[in-house]
C-alpha cells in the first residue's frame, strides 16, 4: 500500500496542497522525497494523488494531478472519553482508531486531574494518523477539541442512542447493546481514572442514556474505553 500523507483541509487552496509538520518531516527527510515526484495525500473524504513542485524548509506545496473519493463503510459511532493522563490517552486514541471509531471526543468531567491544551489536541491527531497509516484505515479518525461537560450534553443530543459505562451500573452490557444496529448514530461515554460524579451520572441518566456495566472490576479508563468500543463493534458484526 501506498504511503499516504495526511493533510488539513485548510491547506488544500485551489490545485496545490501545503503539507506541513511531521508530514512535511517524514516526506522529506525520512522518504526524501523530490521536486517532480508523485505522492498520495488524504484530507477528509478524498484522496489526491500530488506532484511535488517546491520543497521548503518547513513546508512541502504539491500540485493535485486527480482525487478519488474516499468510500469506507463504518459504523457511525463516536466514543466521548473523559481525558486521561499521558500516555494512557495516547494509547486509547491509538487504538480507537484502529477499532474503526468514526469520531473521538475528550472531555472535562468533575474528577479529570489533566488540565486542557490545544497542544494536546496536535498530539491526538498526529497520533490518530499514525496508526491510520499502521491499520491500513482510509480515513483518519476524527478527533473533536476538548469538551467541558455542559458541551458533552448538548453534544449528545444529536445521537441516536447514547451507551454509557459506568462501574455502578448492574445492567449487562450484553444485554442492552443488542439493541444496536448500523443505521444509528451512535455515542459511547466512558469516564477518567476518577469516574464521574453522582450529579454527572444523574444528567446523563436525564438524556436517556444507557448505563451500563462492563464486568466486577474496575477498569482504568483506556481499558474500559476500548472495552465498551470492541463490545459496540462486535455487536455491529464489524469483526467478520
Amino acid at each position: 500500500m501506498a504511503r499516504i500523507f495526511f493533510v488539513d483541509k485548510t491547506n488544500i487552496n485551489g490545485d496545490f496542497i501545503t503539507i506541513l509538520g511531521q508530514e512535511h518531516i517524514h516526506l522529506t527527510k525520512v522518504l526524501r522525497k523530490g521536486v517532480g515526484e508523485q505522492i498520495l495525500t488524504a484530507s477528509q473524504n478524498y484522496n489526491y494523488v500530488c506532484k511535488i513542485v517546491k520543497i521548503e524548509k518547513k513546508q512541502t506545496v504539491c500540485k493535485i494531478i486527480s482525487k478519488e473519493k474516499i468510500v469506507e463503510d463504518i459504523p457511525d459511532v463516536t466514543l466521548f472519553q473523559a481525558v486521561l493522563k499521558g500516555e494512557h490517552m495516547d494509547f486509547l486514541i491509538q487504538k480507537a482508531t484502529e477499532l474503526n471509531v468514526k469520531k473521538l471526543v475528550p472531555f472535562l468531567s468533575e474528577f479529570v486531574v489533566v488540565k486542557p491544551d490545544e497542544k494536546k489536541l496536535e498530539r491526538y491527531n498526529r497520533i490518530s494518523q499514525e496508526a491510520c497509516k499502521q491499520s491500513g484505515r482510509k480515513r483518519v479518525m476524527e478527533i473533536q477539541n476538548i469538551l467541558s461537560f455542559e458541551g458533552l450534553k448538548q453534544e449528545l443530543k444529536n445521537y441516536d442512542q447514547i451507551i454509557f459505562a459506568y462501574e455502578n451500573s448492574r445492567v449487562s452490557a450484553k444485554e442492552t447493546l443488542k439493541e444496536l444496529n448500523l443505521g444509528q448514530k451512535i455515542a459511547l461515554i466512558v469516564g477518567s481514572e476518577g469516574g464521574f460524579s453522582e450529579k454527572e451520572v444523574k444528567e446523563l441518566e436525564a438524556l436517556n442514556a444507557k448505563v451500563v456495566s462492563l464486568g466486577k472490576n474496575i477498569l482504568r479508563g483506556e481499558t474500559a474505553g476500548l472495552t465498551l468500543t470492541s463490545i459496540v463493534m462486535f455487536c455491529l458484526n464489524q469483526f467478520k
